[in-house]
């Protein structure tokens, strides 16, 4: 496959690529679009709200909500360049800054990538420094409110769209591993209090009946001794103790679905 370029219209160049089968018989033509990588951000701010800009597009010839995000300059790294763009475009900076995902904007005729990061912690820190042709206007949403915009046709820009779904899912995901954490610190917890209430109810049960275990308690009417109010009330919150064991249990399990 032989590849010429045809036209550079500095935002891209169209390339004609010179097909051939297996055995080299001419297939015609396609034509591509090659340009430079993309990047874009999903700013989320200490109070989780999530830094949206209106940009107008010449394009749709209307006004867009996006997320901040633009054209890898050369010599930059994606990681980089989203900084840079979230700086420029909105003023904001953040604490950390993380992949989420890489895609592929057209594959049918487009060569390059969109780098799509998470930015944590993001604070107006400066003032924006808008392109010659760029005028926007920064929106904050709080997370929780995303979905509404997307499912209410709001977001329309597709790139902008992938990047907030994937966002959504990874927020999820934490989530469910915050709870699962959660659920097994509970749980850890309760059961080393299970085993100090067993210890305390067996001594006090050796003190009414020395050499009794808990098999035997298991039938404390055959143990008139065992009707002792102070081991029943011990007996009591052992067994409360047990109930708040099961239920952690049965939250960690749901939460591990």
């Amino acid at each position: 496959m032989r590849t010429q370029p045809l036209a550079d219209y500095r935002i891209f160049e169209v390339v004609r690529l010179e097909l051939e089968d297996a055995e080299g018989r001419a297939r015609g033509d396609a034509f591509t679009l090659r340009g430079s990588d993309w990047c874009n951000v999903v700013a989320v701010t200490p109070e989780g709200q999530v830094v949206l800009v209106w940009q107008y597009r010449f394009g749709s010839d209307a006004l867009s909500l996006e997320i901040p995000g633009g054209v890898i300059d050369p010599g930059e790294t994606p990681e980089q360049a989203a900084v840079r763009e979230l700086r420029e475009e909105t003023g904001y900076e953040a604490d950390t800054v993380e992949l989420l995902l890489t895609i592929e904007p057209n594959p049918a005729i487009q060569t390059n990538r969109c780098f799509t990061f998470i930015a944590r912690g993001a604070r107006p820190t400066s003032a924006t420094a808008f392109d010659s042709q760029e005028e926007l206007e920064t929106a904050l949403v709080p997370s929780a409110r995303v979905s509404d915009l997307l499912d209410g046709g709001q977001v329309t820009h597709s790139l902008v769209q992938g990047a907030l779904e994937a966002f959504l899912r990874n927020e999820r995901r934490a989530s469910r591993a915050s709870r699962r954490e959660g659920a097994r610190s509970m749980e850890q917890l309760v059961v080393a209090l299970e085993e100090l209430q067993r210890q305390r109810v067996l001594e006090l049960a050796r003190r009414l009946r020395p050499g009794v275990t808990f098999e035997d308690m298991r039938n404390p009417h055959d143990f008139p001794e065992l009707g002792d109010p102070d081991w029943q009330y011990e007996d009591g919150v052992l067994a409360g103790i047990q109930t708040v064991l099961a239920a952690v249990r049965a939250r960690a399990n749901e939460a591990a679905e």
